[in-house]
């Protein structure tokens, strides 16, 4: 009877694992399906699936980033702002754990940035925070310097946009994104000169297509200059 009772605990301790593992396998297939449905165009499947995998904290501050995404490129812009607060939340937890995910602190920072963006909302020293916080573990990482001369351009500290900006493109000469935007900072500088300079590279080596160009276009023109 003895070792009967053992055998019992030993199939309900490999029914509990089994259990337990096909239940994280499902919560793990749910994002991953989300991830899936995204990759393929189908932003509604996917953000449907993002939503319950938020619902059941699967990845929660990785699956409401998702969703505001999809709706910031739907233009649904309440609803994404709404979405913002819950991420906010959602990283903040998060990192309190895994404060060495440099990429969910510049998730984080990009969150306060597109939240900043609108009326009466101003976050964007939440947004250096942050970036300065992913800089702290990923040193010089091009993306993180590119976003962090982009809050100090929108914040209208010029030199320390110059500083970042110009040390990106001196460090890499193709960064269609750090020219525009440095570009953008010599203007508000009323550097025009050196403006025109950062806006023509983006003509020269982007493609038409790109924002980037047609933004650094209709800038040129406002100030006298045009394609070579």
């Amino acid at each position: 009877m003895r070792k009967i009772g053992m055998i019992n605990s030993v199939l309900v301790v490999c029914l509990v694992l089994f259990l337990s593992g096909l239940v994280l396998a499902q919560e793990a297939d749910l994002f991953t399906q989300a991830q899936k449905a995204r990759q393929q165009g189908d932003t509604d499947s996917a953000y449907r699936l993002y939503e319950q995998a938020a619902e059941q904290d699967i990845r929660p501050h990785d699956a409401y980033f998702e969703m505001g995404l999809i709706l910031l490129e739907k233009e649904k812009w309440s609803q994404a702002y709404r979405i913002s607060g819950k991420a906010v939340k959602a990283f903040q937890e998060y990192l309190n754990l895994n404060p060495n995910d440099d990429n969910a602190w510049f998730r984080l920072a990009y969150v306060y940035e597109n939240r900043s963006l609108a009326p009466g909302v101003n976050e964007w020293k939440k947004a250096i925070e942050a970036l300065q916080k992913a800089l702290e573990i990923s040193l010089e990482n091009p993306q993180y310097l590119l976003h962090l001369g982009y809050v100090y351009y929108k914040i209208g500290e010029r030199e320390e946009a110059e500083k970042v900006l110009l040390n990106l493109v001196n460090r890499y000469s193709d960064y269609i994104d750090a020219h525009y935007y440095l570009a953008m900072n010599y203007l508000e500088r009323q550097d025009k000169e050196n403006a025109k300079q950062h806006f023509q590279y983006v003509l020269d080596n982007a493609n038409q297509n790109n924002s980037y160009y047609q933004w650094a276009e209709k800038e040129l023109k406002k100030i006298g200059g045009g394609t070579q």
